[in-house]
C-alpha cells in the first residue's frame, strides 16, 4: 500500500516560498511524495499562476480546512506569534523566521504547545547555521557551555532597523554593525539572523546567553556565518570550535542562493518525529 503524499501549506510567497512551492509542484523527483495544500500571501494577487486558484488560500484563518500535514512560514516572525500554536493543533509547524522564538514568551509557548500529545512537531530549520549535528550532540551531552555567533554581508543585504551614525548606507569597507545580546539584535534585524536564532534553539543556552555580532562589508559577494563553541567552564583550559560558513550572494539578497536549497532539504526532512522541537 503506497503512501499519500505529504500535503504542505506554504505562508508567504517570497523568494522561499516560491522555491518550495515550484519544487513542490514542478519536481519529479518531489510531485510524488509532497502535494500543495494551499499557499497564502499577504497579497494574493502576487502568488504566481503556477499555483492552482483553488490552493490560493485567501484567509490564514482557514488554514485547517486544507488539512496540511505541516505548515511553512516564510513570510514573517509575526505568522509564528499569531497562529504558531494553531498551527501545531492541526500539523506539524517549521518557521524560517526563527528570530519570532526571541520576543517574549515565545519559545516557552511554542516548545509547549509542540510538547502535547496530538503527534505535531515543531521543526526548527538549520537555514545558514553550519555544524548543526556538533552542536546538538554538545548540548544532549552536557558539554556546550557557551557559544558566540557573527555574521557578515553586504550593507545592501541587511534590515537594520536600530539607529546607526552614518546611516548604513553610507558605510564603506568593513563596519560592526551590532555586538550584544543575541536576543536584542534579533528584534533589531528579524530577517538577517535566523541562523542566529536557530543557534539558540539548539544550543539551549538561550538568546541572551550567546553573545552576537553583525558586520557590515561592502566587498563581501557571499554571506558569512561564523559560529565558536565553548566547552564548560572548568578553570583550566577550555575546549573550543571554530565552525565558519561561507555562502555566495548577491548584493542585496536576504538569503544566500544555496539557503534555497538548504530550506528545501530542511522541508523534505520535517516529519515523522511525533510531539516535541525538532532541528532540520
Amino acid at each position: 500500500m503506497s503512501t499519500p503524499p505529504r500535503r504542505i501549506g506554504i505562508v508567504g510567497y517570497g523568494k522561499l516560498g516560491q522555491h518550495l512551492s515550484r519544487s513542490i509542484l514542478l519536481n519529479p523527483s518531489l510531485n510524488e511524495r509532497f502535494q500543495l495544500a494551499f499557499v497564502w500571501n499577504l497579497e494574493i494577487a502576487d502568488i504566481g499562476d503556477e499555483v492552482p486558484e483553488e490552493l490560493r488560500l485567501e484567509h490564514l484563518d482557514d488554514f485547517a480546512r486544507y488539512e496540511p500535514d505541516l505548515v511553512v512560514e516564510v513570510a514573517h516572525p509575526t505568522i509564528t506569534w499569531n497562529y504558531g500554536t494553531r498551527f501545531l493543533e492541526v500539523a506539524d509547524y517549521m518557521a524560517a523566521s526563527a528570530t519570532a522564538y526571541a520576543q517574549g514568551d515565545t519559545e516557552a509557548r511554542m516548545r509547549a504547545s509542540a510538547a502535547m500529545p496530538n503527534g505535531h512537531g515543531l521543526y526548527i530549520p538549520r537555514g545558514a547555521l553550519p555544524g548543526l549535528e556538533e552542536i546538538l550532540h554538545m548540548a544532549q551531552t552536557g558539554k556546550l557551555g557557551g557559544a558566540t555567533v557573527a555574521m557578515s554581508k553586504h550593507p545592501r543585504s541587511l534590515n537594520y532597523q536600530g539607529e546607526l551614525d552614518p546611516p548604513l548606507a553610507e558605510t564603506t569597507g568593513v563596519r560592526e554593525i551590532y555586538s550584544g545580546p543575541l536576543r536584542e539584535l534579533c528584534a533589531l534585524a528579524p530577517n538577517n539572523v535566523n541562523t542566529m536564532a536557530a543557534l539558540a534553539m539548539a544550543s539551549e543556552l538561550g538568546f541572551d546567553a550567546i553573545d552576537a555580532r553583525l558586520v557590515a562589508d561592502t566587498t563581501l559577494e557571499h554571506h558569512i556565518t561564523e559560529v565558536t563553541l565553548l566547552g564548560p567552564d572548568t578553570g583550566g583550559p577550555r575546549y573550543s570550535l571554530e565552525l565558519r560558513r561561507i555562502s555566495p550572494a548577491a548584493v542585496g539578497a536576504v538569503s544566500s542562493t544555496a539557503t534555497l536549497d538548504t530550506f528545501l532539504a530542511s522541508t523534505i526532512a520535517a516529519r515523522d518525529r511525533g510531539d516535541g522541537v525538532h532541528f532540520c
